[in-house]
């Protein structure tokens, strides 16, 4: 039989609306991580700023590396640095610098790299959690909140200064511990949970006010799990588990609990100079205030807000009434959207939760106000703006969709267009910033002309001149124009706080090295009188300045106490020789001057000083020898050369000095002393010609008439 030939199937007709497929999200995690390493990575090369010494560069414990991290541990966050009671424990952050510091010790750059590797990090969590937290939103809306976040100018301070290292791990912990929560509710394996509370262990151990944490894990199962309170209780033990032990830590290295014995100062907070609680209540409103214009216009930045950037307001001014109502009605908008279980309820409670323990409104902290205290609540007011912005999401975009297309980015123009702005001026700003914290000096620069009423800053600023740049430069000149502008910055700070004794001590040892005795003793008395003297290299500045003033008893007393409290500082024994034989007492001038050459073999101004005294007391072939070792380490010593040619001139023995005298005006051009000299031996030895041309030059100076 013929088969019937077969008929063709029908093509199925083409579906109208074409399949259009996710965005791997392997990319869009790529691409935050990128994201946040290149607007930070201008900070990689920055060198140490600020605070970085006190848990870095002069922290002992970190500068031990490896070996110290079982002290590191078991001891209070700074103690390393100072042995001042103090009420912090974040060990982490220090253990992770001492290990650091293992592996390239002095080199801030690997601090600086983590910070950003670790923030980049932070931006790859941070997106894992909003999708899950924002899962009824639009996709775009986890990813808008995590952009923002990632870039806000805000966060310059703690990505850039390496010592806040303890906020980029206690935000990137929490939201971890968030994320494995979150998992543990999804599957109820019980796996997820003991991670999410040991990673809260680590939040905790990055930096004590994580102990916010434990009200946002509720918010978290309760917006978007809505889970009922019973089995959110039940899920909060293993993180007051975690809590009792982190507590019990704290007081065994602390001896305490809550710290309320540490001394509150003025240069630190403001809010210390109301004269009342009202008016403190209102400034603290103020504060907050300022925190809230900071997220929206984040335009003049500075490190250091304490006194006195921050004016003492009134409870009846408008700097506190706005604050207060703007908080009062999003606070109560908050809850009453509550029982709705809306994440902006979450956004906004997660903002004032967090904030609140370093807001100064229920209890003083031990600053006024910070740009790293925003860092973890500005995480509330970034999803707050990107929900109130899916108001502007395309109807043809739908809301159920659970992942993003190329189609949600071009039909959501009304959107992405503004928040595209936004994200190019904060990026901008954020790079900007960063190129401030490059270094401490242009870091205090610019923020001495952004903030010119902080006092720390002048001092901070005025300190940075003075030992980075003027006491290590070599042209006079220059010094000289370095002193001015330290002494400037540091009288500035001085009289916004006229006791600040620390800010009066450099000031002394800026006049000291401009040789202003006078002003060099009365900046040394007034820090002393503020805060007792009690270390060697205090008092040994300050009895350089008795001596250069004359005031030789003051002088001895000093540099003995400096004695007491070091007596292996060859520094302190060299001055007190000087004013022991200024004053006349050779032999006990002589025993310093061999105690500070024991100590410092090759010590060129205790030789110096020591053939001084040999020539006063008329010894000069000793004196000599003594001016001659100070050149084995200091060959173009101007002062000891000029002075060998006196000694040889005293023992009238002319061709001798003249080889000296000569070799120090070569080595010191403007040693006018040695230039007379030389002219003088000249014309003794006959050669009236060449002599004149030094002479002449010494009377240009004003050294003759």
């Amino acid at each position: 039989m013929q088969k019937k030939p077969q008929r063709p199937i029908p093509a199925q007709p083409k579906s109208s609306v074409p399949e259009v497929k996710p965005i791997q999200q392997k990319w869009i995690y790529l691409i935050v991580a990128a994201f946040a390493f290149l607007l930070y990575a201008n900070t990689i090369k920055s060198d140490y700023t600020v605070d970085d010494g006190t848990v870095l560069k002069s922290n002992k414990y970190t500068t031990a590396g490896i070996s110290s991290l079982g002290k590191i541990f078991t001891s209070p966050y700074r103690a390393g640095f100072w042995n001042r009671k103090e009420g912090l424990y974040r060990p982490l952050s220090v253990a992770m610098f001492a290990i650091e510091w293992q592996i390239a010790p002095g080199k801030p750059m690997l601090n600086h790299s983590i910070n950003v590797l670790l923030y980049a990090l932070t931006a790859v969590v941070l997106f894992s959690v909003m999708k899950k937290l924002l899962h009824a939103q639009h996709p775009l809306i986890p990813l808008i909140a995590t952009l923002l976040f990632i870039a806000h100018p805000l966060h310059t301070e703690v990505v850039a200064n390496i010592k806040s290292r303890d906020e980029i791990l206690s935000l990137l912990f929490g939201l971890s511990s968030v994320y494995f929560l979150l998992k543990y509710v999804s599957s109820n394996q019980m796996k997820w949970i003991i991670i999410s509370a040991f990673v809260y262990f680590l939040c905790l151990l990055s930096k004590e006010s994580s102990i916010t944490w434990i009200g946002v894990f509720p918010l978290v199962l309760w917006c978007s799990k809505k889970l009922d309170v019973k089995k959110i209780a039940l899920k909060m033990l293993p993180f007051i588990g975690v809590i009792i032990i982190f507590f019990i830590i704290r007081h065994f290295v602390l001896g305490t609990i809550i710290s309320t014995d540490f001394q509150l100062l003025l240069i630190n907070n403001s809010l210390l100079a109301s004269t009342s609680s009202i008016d403190r209540f209102a400034t603290a409103l103020f504060i907050l205030g300022k925190y809230l214009w900071l997220l929206f216009f984040p335009i003049h930045l500075v490190f250091d807000y304490s006194f006195n950037t921050i004016p003492i307001v009134k409870i009846s001014s408008m700097e506190a009434i706005v604050p207060l109502l703007t908080f009062t009605g999003l606070f109560i908008y908050a809850l009453v959207k509550f029982k709705e279980r809306t994440m902006i309820s979450f956004g906004i409670l997660f903002f004032i939760g967090t904030v609140i323990l370093v807001s100064n409104i229920f209890f003083l902290i031990e600053a006024t106000m910070a740009e790293r205290f925003l860092y973890t609540p500005s995480l509330g007011f970034c999803i707050v703006i990107a929900i109130l912005a899916s108001s502007l999401i395309s109807k043809k975009s739908s809301k159920t969709k659970k992942e993003l297309t190329v189609s949600d980015f071009k039909s959501n123009t009304l959107l992405l267009v503004p928040f595209a702005i936004i994200l190019f001026l904060f990026s901008a700003k954020t790079i900007a910033r960063n190129a401030d914290w490059k270094n401490n000096l242009t870091l205090l620069a610019k923020d001495a002309k952004t903030s010119p009423n902080s006092a720390r800053i002048c001092y901070a600023y005025g300190s940075a001149i003075l030992i980075e740049q003027a006491l290590i430069e070599k042209d006079l000149t220059v010094k000289q124009q370095y002193l001015d502008q330290a002494i400037e910055q540091l009288k500035k700070g001085v009289s916004i706080i006229p006791n600040y004794n620390d800010a009066w001590y450099h000031l002394g040892i800026a006049y000291k090295e401009k040789e202003d005795a006078k002003n060099a003793v009365m900046a040394f008395e007034q820090a002393r009188a503020y805060k007792p003297f009690d270390d060697a290299d205090h008092l040994t500045s300050s009895g350089i300045a008795y001596g250069m003033a004359g005031q030789y008893d003051k002088a001895i007393a000093d540099l003995q106490q400096a004695i007491h409290y070091d007596s292996t500082s060859a520094d302190a024994y060299n001055n007190l020789g000087l004013y022991l034989s200024e004053s006349g007492n050779l032999e006990a001038a002589l025993k310093a001057f061999d105690r500070a050459l024991q100590l410092k073999k090759d010590f060129d101004k205790a030789y110096y000083n020591r053939g001084n005294a040999w020539a006063k007391a008329n010894d000069f072939n000793k004196a000599i020898i003594d001016y001659k070792n100070a050149l084995i380490s200091h060959p173009d010593y101007g002062d000891a050369l000029n002075n060998i040619g006196n000694c040889y001139a005293a023992m009238q023995k002319p061709d001798s000095a003249k080889p000296w005298f000569e070799k120090a005006v070569i080595a010191d051009p403007q040693n006018m002393k040695a230039a007379l000299n030389y002219g003088i031996t000249l014309k003794m030895l006959g050669d009236s010609v060449e002599a004149m041309k030094y002479i002449q030059r010494a009377q240009s100076s004003g050294l003759i008439h």
